[in-house]
């Protein structure tokens, strides 16, 4: 009885015969004999013990059995890219079915837009580990296998760039994930109202990101964003921008504001609140809105007040309209805050006098009272009443001094003397039937008055009497044309 042994060229296979020449040769073996014969061959790795085992019970003998097979190489784990970007762009939500729900439809919706800095790390990518090692059945080792290697290049989008294993914002912007891909937007841009399916969206200022949206901003909502532009209608919404674009126009009667450095609408209609550098309305501006501007330019102005740092520029005016031009608004805002509170308090010190009337009438006798009965409880308790009330009138005389130094200081600084203007180009106007038109019914008048930089002046006060307007201003009609190139050469250097 002769035991051979084989392996393979490639050393991942052992094979094993017992050959047996007559009958009588035979004699039983073991399987340990078998793994000895294996192992005086170089075989170590990988042998099969049932089958060495099986060769000796049935006693297969005079051929070949596969007794050994290499251990195979372990695969890594693949490469991995994880999105370190925690909420990400999705589908706007339904009106929620829970009417119990504690929900702020007017706030900023969850995971609707994901805003991203520059330099933020979007992704990072961890590679491809190596498997554990195999072994040919004569023990040489045999690699562990590599996983699956993905770069991140396979996910960039837009306004992406690589570093090393993470991938980062180029610019700041909205963060998008779609097909495996990665991207920072720029432009976002909603198919409808911005409304209660949106929520309101809030980004930096700073930031050169812009907001199109096609179709009205509902009541109630909260716009900020460098560049808006709005297809339809704002109603009751608040929006702070650098420019606005609304193609239909402004409406409503809400206190929230809609600030804007450049502000370009189709009308203004409503007690709304406006404040911008450059306005430019095409139709009009009526219905009780205030506005305070730099410059101020609408087809018609109709019953609105209007504070203008260098000048409102108009063609008709109807009703009544306060235009005040040639302010610093910053000034004029707390002017007129001051202003109240100075009267708020000289009303509390009229009051305070009124009340103790009787008892500041009498003072001198009550502390000649006190001198003489300074242990009397009745004279003691008038002497400290006295006392408090001298004490509150000291401290509002005190406060509105104050108030009165802070006015005339700030008056100083309020007024613009250079050639703030109010242009009318077809004077005051009133609604006449004829075809459908509307006709001026007079020219402008205005009259100049007496200017003194001592006693500053407002210096484009509108009142309207009658059929004529009224201006107290050092500016002539005659200067319009200079005027408006002065208008347009500014207007170009706020853009630029």
């Amino acid at each position: 009885m002769i035991i051979h042994t084989e392996i393979s060229k490639d050393g991942k296979k052992a094979f094993l015969t017992v050959d047996v020449e007559k009958e009588e040769d035979i004699v039983n073996i073991s399987p340990e004999e078998l793994k000895n014969a294996l192992t005086e061959s170089g075989v170590v790795k990988g042998i099969n013990s049932k089958v060495l085992l099986q060769i000796c019970n049935d006693r297969l003998y005079n051929r070949k059995y596969q007794v050994a097979e290499a251990i195979p190489p372990e695969t890594g784990e693949n490469a991995k890219i994880r999105i370190e970007i925690k909420k990400v762009i999705h589908e706007p939500v339904e009106n929620d079915s829970d009417p119990d729900a504690k929900i702020d439809h007017y706030g900023v919706r969850e995971g609707f837009i994901t805003f991203v800095k520059e330099g933020a790390v979007l992704a990072t990518r961890t590679p491809p580990t190596r498997g554990k090692n195999g072994f040919t059945v004569l023990g040489d080792i045999i690699d562990g296998l590599l996983g699956s290697d993905i770069s991140l290049e396979v996910v960039q989008g837009n306004f992406t760039a690589t570093a090393g294993e993470k991938l980062v914002a180029q610019v700041d912007g909205i963060f998008k994930r779609s097909e495996n891909k990665l991207h920072v937007e720029q432009v976002i841009e909603i198919n409808g109202d911005l409304g209660i399916k949106t929520g309101s969206i809030i980004l930096p200022l700073e930031s050169d990101i812009e907001l199109i949206v096609h179709g009205d901003i509902q009541s109630g909502f909260t716009v900020q964003c460098n560049k808006v532009t709005v297809s339809g209608t704002v109603e009751d919404a608040k929006i702070t921008a650098h420019y606005l674009d609304i193609k239909n126009g402004i409406v409503g009667t809400s206190d929230l504001p809609i600030q804007a450095d450049f502000l370009t609408t189709g009308f203004i209609i409503g007690k709304r609140d406006i404040k911008s550098r450059i306005i430019t309305i095409k139709k009009e501006i009526s219905g009780g809105s205030t506005v305070e501007a730099d410059f101020v330019r609408s087809h018609i102005i109709q019953e609105c007040t209007i504070t203008a740092k260098y000048g409102v520029w108009t063609k008709y005016l109807y009703g009544k309209n306060t235009i005040l031009v040639g302010v610093n608004i910053v000034e004029n805002e707390e002017f007129n805050r001051l202003t109240l509170q100075l009267e708020g308090i000289e009303i509390l010190q009229k009051e305070t006098k009124l009340s103790n009337h009787s008892l500041l009438k009498k003072k001198d006798s009550i502390r000649e009272m006190a001198k003489r009965m300074p242990n009397n409880p009745s004279v003691a308790k008038e002497v400290a009443k006295l006392n408090e009330t001298l004490e509150k009138l000291k401290k509002l005389e005190k406060l509105r001094d104050s108030h009165s130094d802070r006015l005339n200081e700030i008056s100083k600084k309020m007024y613009i003397f250079g050639n703030p203007f109010i242009l009318v180009e077809h004077g005051f106007t009133k609604k006449v039937r004829d075809n459908g038109q509307k006709k001026p019914v007079n020219d402008l008048i205005i009259k100049e008055s007496s200017y003194d930089k001592s006693k500053p002046l407002i210096t484009g006060l509108y009142t309207v009497e009658g059929d004529n307007v009224v201006v107290n201003s050092k500016y002539s009609i005659h200067e319009i044309k200079e005027v408006i190139e002065n208008y347009k050469k500014k207007r170009l250097e706020f853009q630029e």
